[in-house]
């Protein structure tokens, strides 16, 4: 090994800088230039054929479908993603958030699978072909990136373009990256930003300028604006890294070190620190908690070792072995390529002067890759792992993925084949002329890469999943309302109706996204509610009741089309569907055929403010000719005013209490109004009056409850049995005033 590393630093000094080869000192600055941009280009044409042949047929169904298993589900959620990027981008919108998901409360998307970095990066993709051939842009050129930064970074350490090449073909090329495109998730497909920032990153522990410092760090934002799994996982390979450059190291250098390692990360905190201290003080409340599946998205120690899993000869007998050792797993194909494993070893023997730290970091990943705790073929052992260590910090709660860190083990174990590589080219042609050096070690050097794309890198022919857009949704004008698109997919892994929005580009009820948030205006708002579920309550205890509710709630909030897409086979829910638009005055379709029916919203229905039941109210029940809700200790009202102008709002109640008088206490957009009382088991008649500004309005009640022992001792407080909303405009608005805190409300009637 002596005689191999004598000759790498041979070789760094003739060509005068590490890993560039190919020109003399006494060279012409022209010749100089090309032939030291050689190896460069010679490793992108390389990989380029080899990428385009893995994605076959991608390359020439490019505008027209994208990969993606489940029916392209995550693959088209991706594809939107790249699609709201140039959007935004090209109407001066933000593109961290989105009013176009979830009407009309709209939705982050920091946190989410947004792939940032891509978008921007496709941005000239997408605007001349569509984010379709932005899609398969990026699924392409992972490959062809992801395999020359890692060619670039073993060059570097080897001085030799053959083993570089092996390395970037086993990093690029893996089993683990194939999974990633085949699934269609193009966040974490995009694997090229990885060894890039692990160059970066190296370089600056070595050489502690400010230069990498910058570089390292804006490539640390870079790959997490791109994945936020990648990202995550770099900053944590970031401080193993810098703790196994201390080792073996003087107190006065890894002082050192620790400073100019912690530039990254400093610069990464400071830039995203804004969303970093929002996301504490929520508690991940915006994310949800993820602990409770980090087990079953943790690796197994067996799955780095599996053959190819999705390799077309024995990929199959892989996968059915696997599900038969552990059936409920997900996720499981992080499987690091034979070849790879095979020359790392090799590399790790025979170079470990050289090559031990990327062993520790090889190891660290690895052992955080396996989550929690250990497991062995489906075998939980209950032995804890470091990502305990982990798991309960603000950011990592929300993290549902700890196997996706064998992204980093990939990339060590290729940085080791490139070792390997180095040594056995040496060994092979160590007794052989110059001439038959070169050719010895580029033989070797094309045998390996052929190998590593045939046993480690081949998943046969992708399925393209294409999804046609009806023509109708090219008719549309400008937006100035939203699309209520039926089935309305929300909170679930379905993302067709993302697909049309990337033509028309209105606002629609639900969506899809990674991490979905609540979503209660489904729940509670007339027409939606009865349209989405496909079930009507015709006589409930708030008035206006529905149909009116529903052409208020409708034209209020600016709901101009509903849309059916027949294809979902879902016919008995449409026959609801269709009988609910029937009793609004919704009838004739704007368009019907075999795939699509699309339904206007009359703009002939008055826009005026509506009033609603919002959460905390019983199921409806009846006796004889009354009926009733009953209210725990609170339950909401909800009020919105779509009018550019203030309006006075009558409320009459119809109450009692349960078993004895209460206190019902009226609280309006968390500011108290005031209080009647509620006589027991006698109902009487309530009436209150507010001003009610322009925009959505809680009214929230309040009152004791006590358990029933008839419910089970569910608590209950107040029974009501009518609730009537009144809408007018005041001649001024000094004509009505909110209560104060302490003024009870006035009660007429009885």
């Amino acid at each position: 090994m002596m005689g191999t590393q004598r000759r790498w630093e041979q070789e760094r000094a003739q060509w005068g800088q590490a890993g560039r080869s190919g020109v003399a000192c006494n060279a012409s600055p022209l010749r100089h230039r090309y032939r030291s941009s050689h190896p460069h280009l010679l490793a992108l044409i390389i990989y380029t054929p080899l990428s385009i042949l893995v994605t076959w047929p991608v390359a020439i169904n490019f505008t027209r479908g994208i990969v993606g298993r489940v029916e392209g589900v995550d693959a088209y959620q991706n594809a939107w993603n790249l699609w709201w990027v140039s959007y935004a981008l090209t109407h001066g919108l933000s593109p961290f958030t989105t009013p176009l998901l979830y009407y009309p409360d709209g939705v982050s998307l920091f946190w989410q699978t947004l792939g940032f970095s891509q978008g921007l990066l496709t941005l000239p993709v997408t605007l001349t072909f569509g984010p379709l051939a932005a899609f398969n842009f990026i699924v392409i050129t992972s490959f062809i990136l992801a395999g020359y930064f890692t060619f670039v970074l073993v060059r570097h350490l080897t001085a030799s373009t053959p083993a570089a090449l092996v390395a970037g073909t086993v990093f690029a090329f893996s089993p683990f990256h194939l999974e990633k495109v085949l699934d269609g998730n193009l966040e974490v497909a995009a694997i090229q930003w990885v060894p890039w920032f692990v160059f970066a990153l190296y370089r600056l522990l070595e050489r502690q300028t400010w230069i990498w410092a910058l570089l390292s760090g804006v490539g640390l934002l870079w790959v997490s604006l791109g994945s936020w799994y990648y990202g995550l996982f770099c900053v944590i390979y970031t401080g193993c890294a810098i703790m196994t450059w201390l080792l073996f190291r003087p107190v006065a250098q890894g002082v050192r070190c620790m400073f100019w390692g912690s530039i990254p990360l400093a610069l990464w905190v400071l830039v995203l620190a804004p969303q970093i201290m929002l996301l504490v003080h929520s508690g991940d409340v915006m994310l949800s908690d993820m602990r409770g599946i980090l087990v079953e998205r943790s690796a197994d120690l067996m799955d780095f070792f599996l053959p190819n899993p999705v390799h077309p000869w024995w990929g199959h007998s892989i996968a059915t072995m696997r599900a038969s050792i552990y059936p409920h797993a997900v996720l499981w194909n992080v499987a690091l390529g034979s070849v790879g494993i095979v020359l790392a070893v090799v590399g790790s023997v025979t170079t470990w002067q050289h090559s031990w730290r990327w062993m520790v970091l090889l190891l660290a990943t690895l052992l955080l890759a396996l989550g929690p705790t250990l497991r062995i073929a489906g075998h939980d052992t209950g032995i804890p792992l470091p990502f305990t260590l982990l798991k309960d910090l603000p950011g990592i709660r929300a993290g549902q993925r700890p196997n996706h860190m064998a992204l980093l083990s990939s990339l060590m174990v290729a940085i080791l084949a490139g070792y390997g590589t180095a040594w056995m080219s040496e060994r092979l042609v160590r007794n052989t002329e110059r001439i038959r050096r070169d050719r010895s070690r580029w033989c070797l050097g094309l045998t390996l890469i052929a190998a590593i794309v045939t046993i480690d890198g081949n998943a046969g022919l992708l399925a393209v999943v294409e999804r046609p857009v009806h023509p109708f949704y090219t008719t549309l004008p400008e937006p100035d309302g939203a699309v209520l698109p039926l089935p309305l997919y929300y909170n679930i892994n379905r993302s067709e109706n993302l697909t049309p929005q990337m033509v028309h580009a209105w606002p629609i009820l639900g969506g899809y996204v990674a991490r979905p948030p609540a979503y209660p205006f489904i729940t509670y708002t007339p027409g939606i509610r009865e349209l989405e579920s496909g079930y009507a309550e015709t006589d409930d205890i708030l008035s206006p009741g529905w149909p009116e509710s529903g052409q208020r709630a409708l034209a209020a909030y600016a709901i101009r089309y509903i849309t059916l897409d027949l294809t979902s086979g879902k016919d008995r829910y449409f026959a609801l569907v269709r009988a609910r638009l029937q009793e609004l005055g919704v009838v004739t379709p704007l368009v019907a055929d075999a795939t699509l029916e699309v339904y206007a919203v009359p703009r002939s229905w008055a826009v005026q403010p509506v009033g609603f039941l919002g959460p905390g109210w019983q199921a409806l029940e009846r006796e004889g000719e009354y009926r009733w809700r009953w209210m725990g200790a609170e339950a909401e009202i909800w009020l919105m005013n779509p009018l550019a102008d203030p309006v006075v709002t009558t409320i009459t109640f119809v109450t009692a209490s349960y078993q004895q008088q209460r206190a019902l206490q009226l609280v309006l957009d968390d500011r108290p109004l005031g209080y009647f009382s509620v006589a027991a088991d006698q109902p009487a008649v309530q009436h209150i009056q507010l001003l009610l500004l322009p925009g959505e309005h809680r009214l929230t009640l309040y009152a004791e409850a006590s358990p029933d022992p008839q419910r089970a001792n569910m608590p209950i407080s107040v029974r009501v049995f009518q609730i009537d909303t009144a809408f007018r405009t005041p001649f001024s608005t000094d004509q009505v005033l909110p209560l104060s805190p302490q003024q009870n409300v006035e009660v007429s009637g009885s």
